[in-house]
């Protein structure tokens, strides 16, 4: 055989060689592509879940601690030109006297105190709405005075009031809104406190039998009205914390009494009735920690 045919040309003995490569190499070619797509193919992670929305339902207790600012306005009156007070038949004020003394006595009293204590209840979840219910007891040391001077027919007089109050007891119902995690509400209810408020006169010496004096009290278990609102966060666990304001308004306490002539006696001395009513309004701001059940 011989191996070339002429200058360049190529035996047919190596063509038919390539073209046997070629061959085998195509088949190679095609199957790679498929041979990778039947590869097992690694799944991709399981999509994290997303964290359950807070839910409010539960009955819940706790704590609170903050401030009181309170309010009272007392408003006194006095009779006078004629005697009504028991055992006298005299007056001890003769017009204007009475307008005066009403007058000193009348006004505004104020101060600020601690406020804490417990509460309990109950919140009810629908869709992203809350309706509740809480109860609760607070120490509640609210005092507030005043003293006033005045002159009538060229002698100085002083008349002074105050009011106090020992604890604070709320029910109330409370509306709002969940933001997942945070609570806005509005709330407001029955308020109940005990009222005690003293009075006195004194003066250095009318001309009816005087100098004069007197003291009226009066306490009293009162009933009231309160309206707020708040913020509320879920903490770790069941724990959650807020914030809240309310205003309080109570109805008003009455002290009646006399201012007697201490120079006079009984059945021709001189004496005459006073009176003051005294209410009070407050604005709590506190905060507290719940823990839900």
């Amino acid at each position: 055989m011989i191996a070339r045919t002429g200058y360049g040309q190529r035996s047919p003995m190596i063509a038919m060689k390539r073209r046997l490569l070629r061959g085998l190499a195509l088949p190679a070619f095609f199957a790679g592509p498929a041979m990778a797509a039947d590869l097992p193919v690694k799944a991709p992670p399981p999509p994290i879940p997303a964290a359950a929305a807070y839910n409010w339902t539960g009955f819940y207790v706790g704590l609170n601690a903050g401030g009181a600012w309170g309010t009272a306005d007392p408003n006194t009156s006095a009779t006078c030109n004629v005697s009504s007070a028991p055992g006298f038949s005299n007056p001890y004020f003769v017009c204007p006297a009475g307008a005066i003394v009403g007058a000193a006595g009348s006004g505004s009293m104020s101060n600020d105190a601690f406020i804490g204590g417990g509460q309990i209840g109950y919140n009810l979840q629908s869709n992203s709405a809350v309706y509740g219910m809480e109860l609760d007891f607070d120490s509640f040391n609210l005092k507030t005075a005043r003293q006033a001077t005045g002159l009538e027919s060229g002698t100085p007089f002083t008349i002074t009031s105050s009011l106090s109050t020992n604890w604070l007891f709320t029910a109330r119902g409370r509306v709002g809104w969940a933001f997942d995690s945070l609570l806005a509400y509005v709330t407001g209810g029955l308020a109940v406190t005990d009222l005690i408020g003293s009075n006195s006169y004194r003066d250095t010496g009318f001309a009816q039998g005087g100098p004069g004096g007197g003291t009226w009290t009066a306490s009293e278990t009162k009933l009231g009205w309160t309206v707020g609102s708040g913020l509320e966060w879920s903490l770790a666990r069941n724990w959650s914390a807020k914030v809240e304001y309310l205003y309080v308004k109570f109805g008003s306490l009455g002290a009646s009494g006399s201012v007697i002539g201490t120079g006079g006696g009984g059945g021709g001395g001189y004496g005459s009735a006073i009176n003051t009513s005294v209410d009070l309004t407050a604005q709590i701001a506190r905060a507290g920690f719940n823990y839900k059940f």
